[in-house]
């Protein structure tokens, strides 16, 4: 990334993952924002991010917390500085991962549940919504771990935590 801000290369790729993550349901500035983070080499205020997006610093604000929650951007600090800062996270797919997987557990037990209810034995939709969640996050949990794998095996990553907490991430600023 340019000082003055992104190339044409830059902001091609940043648009197009803000359009990919707004066909998954996120707005596109969440995208966008992904986007520039995947690129960027240091952490970036939200006033940073907005200057380099062409956006207003409220829209940053705004999406930034959803993308905390959703695991995939982290605050950091800079020392000195007052300023918050945001990355990447490292451990955002294993997250993503992990997301995917209690879904398919909530999913599943709904559908099992309803089972259970006298007026609703016997329904094969249902029943086959309890073997396809089994199925899938049977399949996520395998690929989460042949990831975790992959992931601690690239020189110079860390491996990701087992789950986010203010330790971990304090943990992780430390390193940087």
């Amino acid at each position: 990334m340019r000082q003055d801000g992104v190339s044409a290369e830059e902001e091609r790729f940043i648009e197009s993952m803000g359009l990919f993550f707004e066909r998954q349901g996120v707005p596109r500035i969440g995208g966008r924002i992904l986007g520039l983070l995947l690129l960027a080499d240091k952490p970036l205020a939200l006033g940073e991010l907005a200057e380099l997006l062409r956006v207003s610093p409220a829209s940053v604000s705004t999406n930034i917390r959803q993308l905390q929650a959703s695991g995939l951007v982290e605050p950091t600090s800079i020392p000195g500085d007052r300023r918050h800062y945001y990355v990447f996270n490292n451990a955002g797919w294993d997250h993503r991962l992990k997301v995917a997987i209690s879904a398919m557990d909530v999913l599943g037990q709904l559908c099992q549940d309803a089972l259970g209810q006298p007026g609703l034995k016997g329904r094969n939709k249902l029943r086959e919504a309890v073997e396809f969640c089994d199925f899938y996050r049977q399949e996520l949990t395998g690929a989460a771990e042949r990831w975790r794998a992959r992931f601690a095996r690239k020189p110079g990553t860390q491996t990701p935590s087992p789950s986010p907490s203010p330790s971990g991430r304090q943990r992780r600023n430390a390193t940087r």
